[in-house]
């Protein structure tokens, strides 16, 4: 299995619980995710991102579609305006 890990640091008035709902409801339209999770950061570190996803798929090829989806890449545009900085992992479990 691959997860797949992203933070983003956001605008002030970015909407990061539409942000989580978009993002979460991913699963219902992409049958690659094996599951998926949006965490908002709780402000106890005055350096953390604003927000992150974790995003369970089967292998690398999976990984691709998910990325390439057409659902996925539409939560992208809607996110992307209040994005500052976006960091990522790829690992394998």
């Amino acid at each position: 299995m691959i997860k797949h890990v992203v933070l983003f640091k956001t605008k002030e008035n970015a909407p990061l619980e539409i942000f989580k709902e978009k993002i979460e409801n991913l699963k219902n339209d992409i049958p690659e995710i094996i599951n998926i999770q949006v965490g908002i950061d709780i402000k106890f570190d005055p350096n953390s991102s604003d927000f992150c996803v974790i995003t369970d798929v089967k292998n690398i090829n999976d990984l691709e579609i998910y990325a390439k989806h057409p659902k996925h890449l539409e939560v992208i545009s809607y996110i992307k305006p209040y994005i500052i900085e976006r960091k990522v992992v790829d690992f394998k479990v």
